[in-house]
């Protein structure tokens, strides 16, 4: 009887404190999504903590993997990571905000709320957390942070870089003394002088959807994990079998070769292949690298991770849940942490015995919703033959990869094509370059069963969630707009030309395009001349141009290129154009 009288006690004592905790200590959390993308742990190793992007939250736990609390600090965060010091710090993409944030065991505070250039998914530390750099994804910036003793105001924004692609991923070479800005989208690492604020050079591979940097023990080889999609290749169940259509890969690049440039590039790299013939390892995600050399990389799309050092033929795999994104050694480096982003929770895997050593959910989860459903299947490399590819994996944060590819959509193999956005996409039906698909659900089949190669019947509530979740893909304001360069006077100027041209006989107002399809001098390898034209919308965010990535820019549309039939512009009447455009 005096145990349970102690227990009442107990929570009662939690109900005044604002805590309740169940007989095990656990905390009574609401019921919500968490969706977690990010870990790191404090200086001492007691604590590791979690970041909640749906939730804008941060869960605590021991460095026994017992969860303590949760304290919401944003609205929708996107990356995480200790300042090296006292400070942790957070970027915060819906609010367009850099959290400063003061951790002390299971108190989370937020400390400052920094305004950054909008879109802000990626954060790093250098200089012993005195400067950091956090990327912002639609708006193409590099913002660099200079630190201080101000209590009130820590962190200030000492200057901001534009760049020529979206960043995310971005890392800070020690030994080097540079900065690699990673881009979001297509194979590029931007080289930056972080005390000049400066672009040194855009080194570009083949690539794309790079979604983890690290560095090698020994500072010399910058490790990125990322996909190759493979345009010589055709969506056939034999390309995708054997990896040749879409590949994954953690790439080893030799630091001093990357500064080199030019030929030197790719001296002294080497590549794992992340997925062989019967078992592809979709989607790679974040990464870590021990003291002495391991590597654990997220496999995000399949369910797992893959271990193993530099000089490893091959890296073993382990199962670890729905979709890992993030991983972190523990002190001892005897197991690693993994961010099971779906499942709400964070896993345990013990490398000594190579396998889950436990699974701690971060809390309650309601029932899903159709689109949040949709999510989950969109980011599900097992929906392809041999778990090869994801949506994501040619559609990127449900945008487009900047690669071609071969399909089956035009009724011929032979002439690929660029990888369309799937952003505010809903109203634009028909799909398809060659508009074959009348409605979302039938395009949504269709690459499912001829482009990813799904092994079985795809059920109806599987596209339907998809559908729902594509619906929900809205589309940034321009970057223009987002940097606040827009130039309203050239704008109104490049309206008229676009008007003056005829443009919108194929790109009608308000979506940008039309239903039908047209013949407007442009033949692919197969001899096909209808194109259903793309929605302009969103435009500043795309490139490079036409069905296959002939322009370069949106200025080779039309002085190269003479864009529709020959037209012809003066220099003014394409700049105006391409404001006006890129304003869309």
């Amino acid at each position: 009887m005096k145990r349970y009288c102690l227990l009442f006690v107990g929570l009662l004592m939690g109900l005044l404190a604002g805590k309740i905790f169940a007989a095990d200590d656990a905390p009574q959390l609401a019921t919500k999504l968490r969706r977690p993308i990010a870990l790191t742990s404090d200086q001492a190793g007691d604590w590791w903590y979690v970041a909640n992007r749906d939730s804008g939250s941060i869960s605590v736990l021991t460095s026994a993997g017992k969860l303590r609390g949760e304290t919401t600090v944003g609205k929708k965060l996107s990356d995480f990571i200790a300042d090296g010091g006292d400070l942790f710090l957070a970027t915060d993409e819906q609010a367009h905000q850099l959290l400063v944030l003061q951790i002390n065991g299971e108190k989370v505070s937020v400390r400052q709320r920094l305004g950054v250039s909008p879109y802000p998914v990626g954060v790093t530390v250098w200089d012993n957390g005195k400067l950091a750099a956090v990327t912002s994804l639609w708006s193409r910036r590099v913002s660099f942070l200079d630190f201080n003793a101000t209590a009130d105001a820590p962190a200030k924004i000492a200057q901001v870089l534009d760049l020529p692609f979206a960043p995310r991923k971005l890392i800070h070479l020690p030994q080097q003394g540079k900065l690699i800005v990673a881009d979001s989208f297509k194979g590029q690492l931007a080289v930056i002088e972080p005390n000049k604020h400066t672009i040194e050079a855009v080194r570009q591979f083949p690539g794309h959807n790079i979604r983890g940097l690290g560095i090698s023990a020994n500072g010399e080889m910058l490790l990125v994990s990322h996909q190759m999609l493979n345009e010589l290749a055709h969506t056939i169940r034999n390309d995708v079998h054997w990896g040749l259509l879409m590949s994954n890969d953690l790439r080893w690049l030799k630091i001093e070769s990357v500064l080199a440039g030019g030929r030197e590039t790719y001296f002294g790299s080497h590549m794992h292949p992340l997925g062989e013939a019967g078992q592809g390892g979709g989607d790679p995600g974040g990464l870590d690298v021990s003291p002495t050399g391991t590597v654990v990389v997220t496999m995000s799309g399949a369910g797992q991770i893959s271990v193993g050092k530099e000089d490893d033929f091959s890296l073993y795999r382990i199962d670890v849940g729905q979709r890992p994104v993030a991983v972190k050694f523990s002190r001892d480096g005897k197991s690693v942490w993994v961010v099971d982003q779906f499942a709400d929770s964070l896993v345990r895997v013990d490398l000594v015995a190579n396998e889950v050593a436990e699974k701690i959910s971060l809390g309650p989860a309601p029932k899903l919703t159709l689109a949040q459903q949709g999510e989950v299947l969109f980011h599900d490399s097992r929906l392809a033959h041999d778990d090869w590819m994801s949506c994501h994996s040619c559609h990127s944060d449900g945008h487009a990869n900047g690669q071609m590819n071969d399909n089956f959509s035009d009724k011929s193999f032979g002439a690929p094509k660029r990888v369309l956005s799937l952003l505010s996409q809903k109203d634009t039906a028909p799909y398809a370059w060659n508009g074959e698909a009348s409605e979302l659900l039938q395009q949504i089949r269709s690459s499912l069963e001829n482009t990813m190669q799904h092994d079985d019947e795809v059920p109806d509530a599987d596209v339907k969630a998809l559908a729902a979740y594509v619906e929900t893909l809205e589309l940034p304001p321009s970057v223009d707009a987002l940097r606040g360069t827009s130039d309203p006077a050239a704008i109104a100027r490049g309206k008229a030309v676009f008007e003056n041209h005829d443009c919108s006989r194929c790109h009608a107002a308000p979506t940008f395009t039309t239903p039908k399809t047209y013949d407007v001098g442009l033949t692919d390898k197969q001899g096909n001349k209808l194109f259903n034209p793309p929605s302009l919308r969103g435009v500043s965010h795309r490139g490079p141009f036409f069905h296959n990535n002939r322009a370069a820019t949106l200025e080779e549309v039309f002085l190269k290129h003479q864009h529709p039939g020959n037209a012809k512009y003066s220099a003014e009447e394409i700049a105006d154009l391409v404001k006006y455009l890129k304003s869309l």
